[in-house]
């Protein structure tokens, strides 16, 4: 990923546990061809299915999930992308202590975006981002999960992007990317040490305000509340995450 000063975001990562982009560094990064697919992308959050694992019972989280398998070329020169089985999840208690311990199955991202130009250029620049810290990581493939999550607020129920509360994911590193969000207050990604003080806090408010950070970091992210009671808001993400590739990985 082409960023400006990467060496800063680099300690920032090692240090703190997470780096933040602005919205300006990520289409900085991505073509035009890229980029004209940012409509579609936000289109396509309306159709995602309620997540019925919410251990709260709450029904104001929809989410897609799909993985695919990241590995370098022979001549390792080129980053390549393909699709892999399997959408389910799965956190430890400790590290998730309201979904942990149970197997999560979601419906897989529509083909349309999974195939898409900008979904794959955010892949593989947020993977050109990862080489640079950790590069003997590419001597093996990797699989990388994509999570598309939108938040719902109405009226006077809140949505809860981390109904969790402080939780680590547990993969070596995930990007948060703010795809959109709409007639809401609140959603503040935050971060913490390993005592779990809060040590960063940023409202994302543009596409493409984005975080990379370890699946050591503690973090969360604010509840959000519909700006009109009588209109529905969301907040529009996706995760993209890199763990090196086990046994397993042929499907949950």
């Amino acid at each position: 990923m082409t960023v400006r000063h990467p060496e800063q975001k680099i300690e920032s990562l090692a240090r703190l546990g997470y780096a933040p982009f602005s919205s300006s560094e990520i289409v900085d990064s991505l073509s035009g061809e890229a980029l004209s697919g940012l409509g579609d992308l936000q289109a396509s959050f309306v159709g995602l299915a309620t997540d019925k694992h919410m251990a709260d019972g709450g029904v104001y989280r929809k989410r897609a999930y799909s993985r695919f398998e990241l590995a370098l070329s022979e001549e390792g020169t080129e980053l390549l992308l393909s699709a892999l089985p399997g959408h389910s999840i799965l956190q430890s208690p400790a590290d998730n202590t309201l979904n942990g311990g149970v197997v999560r199955t979601f419906a897989p991202l529509v083909e349309t975006l999974a195939r898409s130009v900008l979904l794959r250029s955010l892949i593989l620049k947020d993977a050109e981002f990862v080489r640079r810290v950790e590069p003997g990581l590419f001597s093996a493939p990797l699989v990388v999960g994509v999570h598309q999550v939108r938040i719902v607020a109405s009226g006077s129920q809140d949505g809860l992007p981390t109904p969790e509360g402080i939780h680590r994911d547990a993969e070596r590193y995930t990007f948060q990317h703010l795809i959109g969000r709409h007639l809401i207050k609140g959603g503040e990604f935050r971060a913490y040490d390993a005592d779990k003080n809060l040590i960063f806090e940023w409202l994302q408010e543009e596409p493409f305000d984005s975080v990379v950070f370890l699946g050591t970091t503690w973090h969360s992210a604010a509840p959000i509340s519909a700006i009109h009671p009588a209109q529905k808001g969301y907040r529009d993400i996706l995760l993209i995450d890199f763990e090196p590739a086990t046994p397993r990985d042929g499907g949950v």
